[in-house]
């Protein structure tokens, strides 16, 4: 079993898992949207109260994999830029589907390819603020190293898109009850020096 701050997983054992925490009915009517337009997400099985049981994905996190393999940086930010731009073509409420936690530790990196995990957070919204928010997470949530990601995923997206995105980015990432104080100062000082 692994615990997240909203979340707990179990695998089942029969190539499903348990996933506990959210709101599973909007999370799985977002990944069937997301999913009946082609883009990579576990697949829904069930529905339980207060739990989903979804597709297991074999294989490393993207953040794993830069763990072990740092010289795929630029390749991986780029992936994680395509996913972005795939996600955000997807019309949802009269605006694009936006994850607002998209980011290396919710890539799953299969032998199919990137999958994206963990829609808690997804709704309609802006674009700009979906990547603001990858940026806001990469920057203040792994010391040296998620600055650095920050700072290629900034270059490859443009700055511009970032800053364009961070007034509603910070403002839902200083709401989270599951951000720490500590890091919620951190979002502020990054604010401040974009």
């Amino acid at each position: 079993m692994r615990q997240g701050r909203a979340s707990s997983v179990t695998d089942l054992g029969d190539g499903t898992i348990l996933r506990e925490g959210g709101v599973p009915e909007r999370e799985a009517a977002i990944m069937e949207l997301a999913r009946s337009h082609g883009f990579p997400v576990p697949r829904v099985h069930d529905v339980r109260p207060g739990a989903l049981v979804l597709e297991r994905i074999d294989g490393p996190t993207m953040g794993q994999g830069l763990a072990r393999r740092p010289w795929r940086l630029t390749r991986d930010i780029r992936t994680l830029g395509k996913l972005h731009q795939r996600l955000h073509a997807i019309p949802f409420e009269g605006a694009s589907l936006v994850h607002f936690d998209l980011h290396p530790d919710n890539v799953m990196v299969s032998s199919q390819g990137p999958v994206v995990i963990d829609w808690t957070n997804a709704h309609a919204g802006s674009p700009d603020a979906d990547v603001a928010m990858t940026w806001i997470i990469l920057e203040t949530s792994a010391g040296l190293p998620g600055r650095l990601l920050a700072w290629v995923f900034r270059r490859r997206v443009g700055r511009d898109v970032v800053q364009r995105g961070l007034a509603d980015a910070s403002a839902f990432r200083l709401s989270d009850p599951n951000v720490t104080e500590d890091e919620k100062e951190r979002v502020r000082r990054a604010v401040a020096h974009l």
